[in-house]
């Protein structure tokens, strides 16, 4: 038997998905909860993206996330609205809730029109089966193109996190397509959740590239119903340091299980660059090269082409010194100082080959701000599975 203080979770079938597997997710508080969100900067975004940031911008209790795949229901116009609206109020009516306790969400092609009827009925058959032991199913079901569940779950004496996330395309830095879902029992403000949420956003998601594009419906989401014990007022109160910590660190794990599951991927392309100026030029640098379609193919074939990462450094607006810029490719010196170090390739090239992980790390020698970004490799099966999504 589950308690008030519990967040429950539900996953139904509504047939919006051609292989017919669980595509939609409910999660649900019997107590209303404080609510953060950040979105897609995209400006052609999907309905869900007004609909939940307008509830934010009014400071809205949420009791209820909505959740659908294998549909984006991004760029239907007036009818997508209203389907988005039409979500809330089912839901709504099916949990005794207020429509404007519902957050939804959409995930999958672009430009198809949501089927209702579908909706209405996978929506009756998750509110009667909600339960706290149903976080696996919920996570399963926001899946597109994702090979596996993303899930972290994180407790402390102060409080307790849980969260999931779907993503393996369309990801770039500034949202990465892709959504997260966070609950947590944190006695925390709205504004300092927020705060938190935007803090380990930028750390994480906002950092991950599979393939350049920036989805039109991604979101990241936490919600807090508030029943620790201690209060939290002040960004410098120690539990909100710890919670900070913890939330950065949980989100920067689901980000890199994104992109190591990014369609078609083999390895993860782990850049950290050091010595910059500001913290925003070594992650605009980080970015860059994670972002790099020549060098995601180099890493693909397992070939150490570090030139594709080391130009780069130069298509940002950072301003550099080539001959003070250190590059390595995992713990292999490849430039120093503006020159080109001698190294074993085939040696490399092996190492490579062997790894799911590979880090390129980038010394600009000029000051002590650091930062990193996290890809991965572009394969043949990401053009291929991308050829034919739509149809």
């Amino acid at each position: 038997m589950t308690t008030k203080q519990e967040f429950k979770f539900a996953s139904a079938t509504c047939g919006l998905k051609k292989t017919k597997k669980p595509d939609l997710a409910i999660i649900y508080s019997d107590i209303p909860c404080i609510y953060s969100g950040v979105f897609t900067t995209n400006q052609i975004h999907a309905a869900c993206v007004d609909v939940n940031k307008d509830l934010l911008k009014k400071k809205k209790r949420i009791r209820a996330i909505v959740v659908n795949s294998g549909n984006a229901n991004a760029c239907t116009g007036k009818k997508g609205f209203q389907a988005a609206k039409e979500t809330q109020h089912i839901a709504a009516k099916l949990l005794k809730i207020k429509p404007d306790e519902v957050l939804v969400a959409s995930t999958g092609a672009i430009g198809i029109h949501l089927d209702m009827d579908k909706m209405n009925n996978g929506l009756i058959q998750a509110c009667s089966n909600l339960s706290s032991k149903n976080l696996n199913a919920a996570a399963k079901a926001i899946l597109t193109t994702d090979q596996f569940v993303k899930i972290v779950k994180r407790k402390t004496k102060k409080f307790k996190l849980v969260g999931f996330t779907k993503g393996a395309g369309m990801i770039h830095p500034n949202m990465a397509t892709m959504l997260c879902y966070l609950m947590t029992d944190l006695n925390i403000s709205q504004e300092l959740l927020q705060k938190a949420l935007q803090t380990a956003n930028n750390e994480s998601f906002n950092n991950i590239s599979v393939d350049g594009d920036m989805s039109t419906n991604d979101m990241v989401i936490l919600i807090s119903n508030r029943q620790s014990k201690k209060e939290i007022k002040s960004i410098n109160d120690p539990a909100f340091i710890n919670f900070q910590k913890v939330l950065t660190e949980s989100c920067i794990k689901l980000a890199k299980e994104i992109v190591i599951d990014g369609e078609g991927a083999n390895r993860l392309i782990n850049v950290s660059v050091h010595g910059a100026k500001l913290i925003s030029d070594a992650k605009e640098i980080a970015r860059s090269i994670s972002s790099s379609t020549l060098f995601k193919c180099a890493i693909y074939g397992a070939d150490p082409n570090w030139g594709r990462a080391a130009s780069r450094i130069g298509c940002t607006n950072v301003k550099v010194d080539p001959k003070k810029i250190d590059v390595f490719l995992n713990t292999t010196p490849v430039y120093k100082k503006g020159v080109p170090v001698t190294f074993n390739k085939p040696k490399l090239n092996k190492q490579i080959k062997k790894s799911r992980e590979v880090k390129v790390t980038v010394n600009l020698n000029l000051g002590n701000k650091s930062a990193s970004a996290y890809g991965c490799d572009l394969s043949y099966e990401y053009v291929k599975f991308n050829s034919a999504y739509f149809t």
